[in-house]
């Protein structure tokens, strides 16, 4: 019996192996999501892991299937994302306030710096 190309493209124990790694990355971006929330920052950059043992996959194919499925969902959640890469360390910086959105809060901020006096006599 010879090997049919589709069940090589769809290996099921790769697929969960890739989503096994995905999920556990994007846990630990979602607390770090959580943490920067309650601090009321509008950001985080979040290193991830750059070597997966995934059986009968390159690092780099696991690579590119894994940082993929976490880009997806966070694109698909409304964050902006980008991604560093360097041979030695991958990092995602996620954002979920547009630039737009920042200059607002700058102008806001200008505006009451501007009005704002540090003594009742106004001076």
């Amino acid at each position: 019996m010879s090997l049919q190309a589709n069940v090589l493209k769809t290996n099921p124990n790769k697929i969960k192996a890739v989503m096994k790694e995905a999920n556990a990355i994007l846990g630990r971006i979602d607390d770090e999501i959580k943490t920067a929330y309650e601090r009321d920052e509008s950001k985080v950059n979040v290193s991830v892991p750059i070597t997966f043992s995934i059986p009968y996959m390159s690092n780099r194919n696991a690579q590119r299937n894994v940082y993929a499925k976490v880009l997806e969902s966070l694109l698909d959640r409304g964050y902006i994302v980008h991604i560093y890469m360097v041979p030695d360390q991958t990092i995602f910086m996620i954002k979920w306030l547009s630039e737009d959105e920042e200059k607002e809060i700058e102008v806001r901020n200008a505006l009451l710096a501007k009005h704002t006096i540090t003594s009742k006599s106004g001076k």
